[in-house]
């Protein structure tokens, strides 16, 4: 059998994005607005002058003049060219200078924010702290030369400004809204995790079918979001997209995802779904497929599922059955689910008897993992999908887990860092492909992956999953696992410990709260992981070594979950 061949173009080198324009045209905000959806540091030129002069701009125009401004200006525009994955806005007059228009469009990507005068006018015309424009109203109405002024300097700059072909308007939008237009707009490279079946031969009572057709493309990048429609195009998906989304997904996200279908001429439309495994049913299901039934959904149409693991499992599931099966991309929005539900075509609903009964083995084309989209997530779901971090780093890597224990011991913040939060998705990504490649339909190694998870979803049924988390629920079972390995010999202590102690920084608990006994024991024998009447149960041997067993009994279970318990009380 033929491993998974793992692609990957890794960003070395980040281009600068520069954003520049008239005064008043909205260039640092678009700029912080821009930086926050590419997870990059932003850097206003004005602002970096400030801080090295140690005075205002104004103060410098009055007391050393223009021609001593726009010196620091070429200083300034020097040092940046040196530094990488900046989103920089520049003052009005910057690149007029031709040396710093030469200099930084050789690093990146010039964008230059227009508007009409009149709003200019409004917008500035007042603001004493303009030199140029002379003016020193301040909160007056506008002096009667300003608007003269600013069409003249428009006029002599225009040559200048027109140079720069990549331009927004941002007369009648705002910041953001500007800055997810530069987004979808921008050409930038992300890591690609590709696995390929195609010359894999299928394994006994395998669908050769599946053996033949490539898992799909994993992109992970901070701003991948706004390419989207672009990856769409670029795999032939682009007839129509059924965007599924929850509403709190939809208000924060559906504005840069239609961006960027909309700069690629795809049409699509919103379906708002349910959030929630409670809510991860046949019911919501069936109601998913009346609603692109009945909005003339046709068999070459995507759907899309964007959100977290349940709304993947819910649009991957609709898609598998809805016309015998039509294409399917998974955006997902939170770290559980660019980590684990998103990678390797498990989708399904929920029963009231027991976690992901209902399901099918059903691969998306394209998964677009974007880390900057988990800013917007409370530490609680970072906390949840780290769970899934930490499993897989235990089966499949010491030096991952080392990365991991190292960046929050130092610092537990790095938690909500980009930086952090892409490297994880993306060795995670790497771990899961290679393994679901080699073991498509879980007949085998693939049961590695589910490290914590037979005791993680009983406890989760017991409350319907209305208690615990996923992530809080693997956690505690990982744990259990763990005991369970160190009571027959399988590891130390010491490595129990570790596993601990990493969970609790990252919030999460490593003993169940009081659950009935009785409602788990009758969830986990639904176990779907289940066979001959025996469950399998993962137990760690060392990281990135694991075993897996049929003859764990209740009484070990049972004690492994209250022994960690009682050692906390």
């Amino acid at each position: 059998m033929k491993r998974a061949e793992i692609i990957q173009s890794s960003r070395t080198d980040q281009p600068l994005v520069v954003i520049t324009g008239f005064m008043g045209t909205g260039k640092t905000e678009t700029g912080r607005a821009l930086a926050g959806i590419l997870g990059r540091d932003f850097v206003d030129t004005d602002a970096l002058i400030e801080e090295k002069e140690g005075i205002s701009i104004s103060e410098i125009f009055e007391r050393s003049g223009e021609a001593r401004f726009r010196a620091l200006e070429q200083d300034a525009c020097r040092s940046l060219a040196e530094r990488e994955g900046l989103v920089v806005a520049t003052g009005g007059g910057t690149l007029i200078d031709e040396s710093n228009f030469d200099t930084l469009a050789r690093r990146g990507t010039l964008v230059l924010l227009e508007a009409s005068v009149e709003e200019i006018l409004k917008r500035v015309g007042s603001d004493g702290t303009r030199p140029l424009l002379e003016s020193r109203g301040g909160g007056h109405p506008v002096h009667p030369g300003v608007e003269d002024r600013i069409r003249s300097i428009l006029e002599d700059r225009r040559p200048f400004y027109h140079k720069i072909a990549f331009r927004v308007d941002t007369t009648e939008v705002t910041p953001s809204h500007a800055a997810r237009r530069i987004a979808a707009g921008l050409n930038v490279s992300f890591e690609t995790i590709t696995t390929r079946l195609a010359d894999r031969v299928a394994e006994p009572g395998e669908d050769p079918g599946f053996a033949r057709s490539p898992m799909g493309r994993i992109e992970i990048g901070r701003g991948l979001l706004s390419a989207l429609g672009a990856r769409l195009r670029a795999l032939g998906m682009d007839a129509r997209a059924f965007l599924l989304m929850p509403g709190n997904i939809r208000d924060l996200f559906l504005e840069q995802v239609a961006a960027s279908l909309d700069g690629e001429a795809i049409p699509w439309e919103c379906v708002v779904v349910r959030d929630g495994d409670a809510e991860k049913t046949l019911k919501q299901a069936g109601d998913i497929i009346d609603a692109l039934a009945s909005r003339g959904a046709s068999r070459d149409c995507t759907v899309v599922a964007v959100g977290g693991g349940v709304v993947g499992d819910l649009g991957g599931f609709a898609a598998s059955v809805y016309m015998r099966g039509v294409p399917l991309v998974h955006v997902p929005t939170t770290l559980l689910a660019q980590v684990d539900s998103s990678i390797g075509g498990k989708v399904g609903v929920n029963h009231p008897r027991a976690k992901n009964l209902v399901g099918n083995f059903y691969l998306p084309r394209l998964v677009v993992s974007d880390p900057c989209a988990l800013r917007t997530l409370p530490d609680s779901e970072i906390s949840n999908g780290m769970a899934e971090v930490v499993k897989t780093a235990i089966i499949g890597s010491a030096d991952f887990l080392e990365f991991i224990e190292a960046a929050i011991s130092e610092d537990v913040s790095n938690l909500r860092s980009a930086v952090f939060l892409e490297r994880c998705v993306a060795e995670c990504a790497k771990i899961k492909a290679e393994i679901v490649d080699r073991d498509p339909f879980e007949r085998d190694l693939r049961r590695v992956l589910n490290l914590g998870h037979t005791l993680g979803h009983a406890l989760e049924a017991v409350d319907e999953y209305h208690g615990l988390t996923h992530g809080q629920a693997v956690s505690i079972g990982m744990v259990a696992a763990m005991k369970i390995a160190e009571g027959r010999g399988l590891v130390n202590a010491d490595l129990v410990e570790r596993t601990g102690r990493i969970l609790n920084l990252c919030g999460l608990p490593t003993t169940p709260p009081d659950f009935d006994r009785a409602s788990f024991i009758r969830s986990l024998h639904l176990d779907k992981k289940k066979k001959s009447g025996r469950l399998h149960f993962v137990l760690p041997t060392g990281i990135g070594s694991v075993v897996i067993v049929d003859d764990v009994t209740e009484a070990e279970l049972l004690g492994a979950l209250t022994a960690r318990r009682r050692e906390e009380r």
